[in-house]
């Protein structure tokens, strides 16, 4: 398979772990008190270091939404509010696949209804995709947005979803940034 590597905007973005060991952490309580550490001002008192704590172990033990995540990044300004997280999902693609309208994986295990699909450039992809889509979930409906990007031999999925369009807006620059800093390795 093409390789990929994802370069993102430390101030913007903060990996999480899909397992641990990860790094210099042992374990995923360690990570989220550094996390806390890290992103708390200097004079924050206790319980909002604890509150930053608890969010970040919530979300690193979180499933991803959809089978195949390889990466998952927080986006940071949304500390303390409607969480925004993007999965990145690669897929190995053979011949057959390749030939198909990138249009044609929109909807690739989420479903939905698109609000709209625009062609991105400047990416390292052959062809790149950024859509909007509302997904009905029990009895409500969430927004994904999905950038696609796919080479001779990888599609690239980074998804974003939220119950809170108004999030979805405010990290829309962060989230085209994250999807343009991906580089296909070959």
């Amino acid at each position: 398979m093409t390789g990929y590597r994802v370069l993102p905007d430390q101030a913007a973005w903060l990996t999480l772990p899909l397992e641990f060991p990860w790094g210099d952490f042992v374990d995923d309580v360690s990570w989220a008190a550094e996390v806390a550490d890290d992103r708390a001002v200097a004079d924050a008192p206790a319980a909002v270091r604890t509150a930053i704590a608890e969010s970040a172990l919530t979300l690193v033990r979180a499933e991803p939404p959809l089978p195949g995540v390889r990466e998952r990044f927080w986006w940071l300004p949304s500390i303390g509010g409607s969480v925004v997280v993007a999965h990145l999902t690669a897929v190995e693609l053979d011949e057959s696949l390749h030939e198909q309208p990138l249009d044609s994986f929109v909807f690739l295990g989420a479903g939905g209804m698109v609000q709209n699909i625009t062609e991105v450039e400047g990416t390292a992809f052959d062809t790149a995709l950024d859509c909007v889509l509302l997904v009905p979930v029990d009895d409500t409906t969430i927004a994904l947005r999905r950038l696609l990007g796919r080479t001779a031999r990888m599609l690239l999925m980074l998804d974003v979803f939220v119950d809170d369009g108004g999030a979805l807006h405010e990290a829309q620059h962060d989230i085209s940034a994250l999807f343009t800093s991906i580089e296909v390795v070959h």
